[in-house]
């Protein structure tokens, strides 16, 4: 059923954001059980947020939004997420793909965000090649995870596609909800409610203008930039979308120090002795806890003030490398603080009808993203510090660089040989300093 265009009010500044996502939050909590059962955010959740305007904080005022930037997101974000984790995850990447659509030409933006409801989903793991034809690509494939897909009336998928003279350069698509399908297919053990679903394309037409190149991103070069000249506008694409993805995890993280805190105080108030003198034990625990929570919301907010309050050409592959691992530091400071007092939160935590339980799968979810992996992100800052490639550039994705190119399937028995052949040839070869084309 086509919704009819709604006009949502501006905001002037965080606290009235803020306000108006704690005013929505007792609501969208309330409907957590049925979100998880759905496997997907409830349509009286998203119609909320459409019509609250929280959705277009990123968004240029010229285009009906507020143009705030980043600090109002996060902590819109938490409040949200403390109420319902796949809420505050689904809300934190809408509002980012928001930010892409405003680097695309002024008539697209004015397409989408004059729809009336301009819920963009995205997927940045693809199967399948666009090819290059006359005035565009198309593409049959499939992209993964798109969060808040059923409700989202864009996909922005993000693949390497080939240039006309024949090298490839990732690049940011746009297609319209017919032009895809939705698979349903997330059933999973934390953020059940995100919807993060696969979507099917078939050889769908993709004009030149609905694609946008990551390298002009990066530099604050896309369409957008020129027409928009705030701040958040020429901040650089890996900044902007490194941070929503952390951001996250902040919501069930608070929400559990909330519920194992009034589970202490209830066994330290209460009639049982031994109770009482075992809950002051873990009062340590808690106060570390609390503490990794509010360092993660510090660590997310500087690099916010820092990275998305200037333009992208002040900065380089090293502050690039440091706020994805500043994110992901946040990130896991988050599901550490949780899985530390979920140890000592007693069996009647594990039953069903437990918040804590479904807090702690939904943190330890939050902080499963791949762009979040601690293992990759550090390894990625250390890396560029000593003047290293982001990442290895060794025989392993030599070989896997190779056959995505060439489109060979990667069979286990050729593997052995390519490997050992790679290994002797880039042995006698120094490594080069460079940068990783992964985002």
């Amino acid at each position: 059923m086509t919704q009819a265009p709604i006009k949502p009010p501006q905001y002037r500044g965080i606290e009235d954001a803020v306000e108006r996502a704690r005013e929505l939050a007792p609501r969208i909590r309330e409907r957590v059980p049925s979100a998880e059962a759905q496997r997907r955010l409830p349509d009286e959740t998203v119609q909320e947020l459409v019509e609250s305007g929280l959705l277009l904080l990123l968004v240029p005022r010229s285009m009906g939004g507020s143009e705030l930037n980043y600090d109002a997101v996060l902590d819109v974000t938490a409040v949200l997420g403390e109420a319902c984790s796949s809420t505050g995850w689904v809300y934190s990447l809408w509002t980012a793909h928001l930010w892409m659509i405003a680097q695309f030409p002024e008539h697209l933006q004015r397409e989408v965000f004059g729809g009336g409801r301009p819920l963009v989903s995205s997927c940045v793991n693809t199967v399948g090649k666009p090819t290059r034809v006359e005035g565009g690509y198309r593409w049959t494939g499939k992209g993964f995870f798109s969060s808040g897909s059923d409700h989202s009336t864009w996909l922005t998928p993000a693949m390497e596609a080939p240039n006309d003279d024949g090298t490839w350069e990732r690049r940011w698509f746009l297609l319209p909800r017919t032009d895809y399908t939705i698979v349903d297919d997330w059933f999973t053990m934390g953020l059940k409610a995100t919807g993060s679903k696969t979507v099917v394309v078939n050889d769908v037409f993709i004009p030149d203008e609905r694609a946008l190149r990551v390298k002009e991103m990066s530099v604050g070069g896309a369409p957008g930039a020129s027409i928009h000249h705030g701040a958040l506008y020429q901040a650089g694409f890996e900044f902007v979308f490194s941070l929503p993805v952390g951001m996250p995890a902040l919501g069930p993280a608070r929400a559990f120090i909330k519920a194992f805190q009034e589970r202490i105080k209830a066994r330290i108030n209460g009639d049982n002795p031994v109770l009482a003198r075992e809950a002051m034990h873990t009062l340590p625990r808690l106060a570390q806890a609390a503490a990794e929570i509010d360092a993660a919301h510090s660590v997310l907010l500087q690099s916010v003030r820092t990275y998305c309050f200037a333009p992208a050409t002040r900065f380089d592959d090293l502050d690039r490398a440091k706020c994805r691992r500043d994110t992901s530091f946040a990130a896991q400071l988050c599901r550490r603080a949780v899985n530390d007092l979920f140890e000592s939160s007693g069996g009647s935590s594990l039953f069903e009808s437990s918040d804590m339980q479904r807090l702690w799968r939904d943190a330890n979810a939050a902080a499963a993203h791949h762009g979040l992996m601690w293992d990759i992100r550090g390894t990625e800052f250390a890396r560029v510090l000593m003047g290293l490639p982001a990442a290895d550039q060794g025989p392993v994705a030599t070989y896997a660089s190779a056959a995505s190119a060439t489109g060979a399937p990667q069979d286990i028995s050729q593997v052995a040989v390519t490997l050992q052949a790679s290994a002797q040839t880039e042995s006698a070869i120094p490594t080069q300093p460079g940068t990783s084309a992964q985002n």
